[in-house]
Formats: structure tokens, sequence, C-alpha cells
């Protein structure tokens, strides 16, 4: 497929406009109610947390400085997920905003979406819908100016929210084996090698660790939607979060130090970071829309998530040390989200 350059999707209707999320996502979040020992919770805010709409007034944003867009342009690669016409399909882009390439728009639309690199960047994974009998399940990409596309996984159900493990030879991820969503590791041939959890809660969004010690996960084992971690062999589980809000989506920082989550414990939906033992929670978006699905840049310094701010989903980013700093990364698509930045600066495949 012959690399596409900048390209500024149609602004037409969209397909199946509700179910980017809602396609692996876990089933509808019970009401919890906080403790009574705890301040008192405003009623809309003891309801489930869902996606919300486009927001009908859109905030204003920032963009990058000349200045800042230098510093950043050469720290890797993002990956995101963009529906036009029909089609879902994994993109690429520069922090910088610049070159912009379609990776699977080429090939089969399998409705691809929340992709994640290898730890060399060479192979992207995601989640996609190979025919009708499938409702969702894992697909490899490589990573080259000729991408091309396979599927490791074949259960009729939900096979979903991969993550690699760093030396890329593993695959965490979340299946649904009768009825019941667990975590699974697997090589990249699709092979089960170990079934971590077995839990009649739901056990979802694993991410391992970059010492490859540790993967953390979001469970309903407790009622609600908490973010817990244990041993790669499912050992020494521990809960990181308490909140009656919903807290999800972890991902580590590449020094192991950090978990930066979404959460919406406020009432809304927010970026927060804790150390990976659960103490020291910053939240880091105060937005009055939704801001959602965090991953850290290869030096650790930014973090770019997807945002409703504009209107509609589009890419953000960061300085995680200093939050104020945030700026919108024009995507050219009405509707970009669920992003992932590379965890090395150089992608060999993308590199002209």
């Amino acid at each position: 497929m012959p690399v596409c350059q900048r390209h500024f999707f149609a602004f037409r209707p969209l397909l199946a406009v509700g179910l980017f999320l809602a396609a692996c996502a876990a089933p509808a979040e019970p009401v919890v109610q906080p403790s009574s020992t705890a301040s008192p919770v405003p009623a809309a805010q003891t309801g489930t947390p869902t996606p919300r709409q486009p927001s009908p007034t859109p905030e204003p944003v920032a963009t990058l400085s000349a200045e800042l867009a230098l510093e950043i342009a050469d720290l890797g690669w993002i990956t995101f997920t963009a529906s036009d016409g029909g089609r879902r399909d994994i993109w690429v882009i520069r922090p910088d905003g610049s070159d912009v390439r379609s990776m699977t728009g080429g090939l089969d639309n399998t409705f691809g979406e929340a992709p994640v690199w290898s730890p060399d960047a060479s192979l992207i994974a995601f989640d996609g819908i190979p025919n009708s009998d499938s409702v969702r399940d894992i697909f490899l990409l490589n990573v080259a100016a000729e991408p091309e596309q396979w599927q490791i996984t074949t259960h009729r159900g939900f096979d979903c929210y991969p993550s690699f493990s760093p030396d890329g030879e593993r695959i965490v991820y979340m299946a649904e084996h009768d009825g019941n969503r667990d975590l699974f590791i697997m090589d990249l041939e699709g092979n089960v090698l170990l079934q971590l959890t077995d839990h009649p809660a739901q056990d979802y969004e694993p991410s391992w660790s970059p010492d490859g010690e540790r993967i953390v996960f979001t469970s309903r084992r407790d009622g609600n939607s908490e973010i817990y971690i244990m041993d790669t062999d499912g050992g020494n589980l521990l809960r990181l979060t308490e909140s009656w809000g919903l807290d999800w989506r972890p991902t580590w920082s590449p020094d192991g130090e950090w978990i930066a989550f979404e959460s919406w414990r406020s009432g809304n939906a927010d970026i927060y970071i804790m150390r990976a033992d659960g103490t020291d929670v910053r939240q880091l978006t105060t937005s009055e829309a939704e801001d959602g699905h965090p991953t850290w840049s290869p030096d650790g310094r930014y973090i770019v998530f997807h945002s409703q701010r504009t209107g509609n989903y589009q890419l953000f980013i960061l300085e995680a040390d200093n939050p104020e700093e945030q700026w919108h990364l024009e995507t050219g698509s009405v509707r970009a989200l669920l992003p992932a930045w590379s965890p090395v600066a150089i992608v060999p495949g993308l590199e002209e």
C-alpha cells in the first residue's frame, strides 16, 4: 500500500457511532453508592458513567507552539483509531502533528481500534472484527511502508485489550470464555500459554509492566471497576484504587514508577497518575469534557489522551510534570481516539 500522506476526512455521517468503546467494553457498570462515611455525592454522580455524546459547546483548545513542536517532533509516533465512511482504521502521526498515515486504509476493513505497540515498535496489535461470526478478535499489523495485518485469535466471543510483554514474545489480553471475562497470556501465534485470572467478575484492560514482572488491569471483582496489579503468574494480587467512580485504562510509565489511568471519581472522566503501589494519586486534567485513554511518551515526559473538548473525540498531549501545558494534536480526522505512543523514539518501519 502506498504510504498515505496527511488526509482530511470527509465530513460525512459516521456509521456505528457508538461502537468505538462498546465493541470490547465490559458490561454496564453497576451503580455503586458511596460509603456512608464518605462525603455526600450528588445524585447525578451515583449513576453509571458512560461515554458522552459530542459536546454542543466545544471548549477553546491550545495548539502546539513552534518551540515545543521542534522539541517533541522526534519522540516517536502515536497510533490511534479513526472512523470514516463506514471504515475504522489504524493510523499513525508524529507527536508534532506531522506525517499522518493510515496503516490499514488499503487493507480489508476489520473495524480496527485500540492499537498498541510492540516494544521495538515493529508491530501494532489491535482489536478487530474479522467477520459476522466474531464479536472481537486480536490482529497484528507490521509497521512498514506497505503494512500487512493478520488475525491471531479466532474465538467466537471477545478477545481484546492486547498488551505486549517487554521481550515482545507474548501478549496479555482479555478473553470471554463461558460468558465471563478473564485475562490470559498467549504467544504471537495466538497459542494460549497461561490463564491469569479466574474470577466470576469481569477482568479486563491488562498492561504489562516495563520490567516484565507485573501486570496492571481493571476489574469489577469488588463491585465497581477499579485498578489492580498482580505478578505475571497471577499471584500477589493488589488493589490500587478505591473510588465510587469508574477507574480504568491503566498504562505504565516507561520507567515503571507511575501508572496513568482514566477516572470518573469526580463525576467526569479525567486523567490521573499514581505510583505503582497506588499512592501519590495526582489529577492531571480538569476539563468539563471527557478525557481518557492515556499513554506515555517514550521519555516519560508527556501523555497523549483523547478528549471531547472540541465537540468530538480528538487527540491531546499534556506534560506530566506541568499538566497545565496541554494542546490539541491535529490529526485531520473529525473523530480520532484511543491513542498509544510508541515505546521507542525511532520507529524504523516509518522513518523515511
